[in-house]
């Protein structure tokens, strides 16, 4: 993997997948200065190693009606016994439909969910009948974001 990240040529080629996976073989191996063929075969490689989980679009979730970005912290109530007791919280917090991300933390609060809803009336129910529902969950706070500044899933490689 140290090998992959050190080579100029595939951190571009990857850089290039993050910004527009939609670009042809022959697009990137032009911008590349490659064979087509070395292109294909880097990201086979690239997809074999799980280095590229997969390829998605970013949908305009205002232009679907969803106006609401919140983040939930979570405190949990270990009761004993299992080891992976706030990961399993946390997976069953990511099961949920509207989670988008779902971390666990050290501190005070336990867990961080980032969700998106249409309304904050559906958030609350959300909070209310679906997250504090869940058994070892003891005390959640929510907080709405006012202003999205920043939302991004590129890293910067290079």
């Amino acid at each position: 993997m140290e090998k992959i990240l050190a080579d100029e040529e595939n951190l571009l080629l990857l850089e290039i997948l993050q910004n527009d996976c939609k670009k042809s073989l022959k697009e990137i191996a032009g911008e590349l200065g490659m064979p087509m063929s070395t292109v294909h075969e880097k990201i086979k490689k690239f997809e074999k190693m799980r280095l590229i989980k997969n390829y998605r679009a970013v949908l305009d979730e205002k232009k679907l009606g969803f106006e609401v970005t919140a983040f939930i912290m979570v405190a949990t109530r270990y009761t004993g016994g299992e080891k992976t007791f706030q990961r399993s919280i946390g997976e069953a917090v990511s099961a949920l439909p509207y989670v988008l991300e779902t971390h666990t933390l050290s501190g005070e609060w336990d867990l961080l969910i980032k969700v998106k809803f249409r309304n904050v009336h559906e958030l609350g129910k959300f909070v209310n009948e679906r997250i504090r529902t869940i058994p070892g969950i003891d005390k959640t706070m929510t907080m709405v974001s006012i202003d999205e500044i920043k939302e991004d899933t590129v890293l910067k490689l290079r």
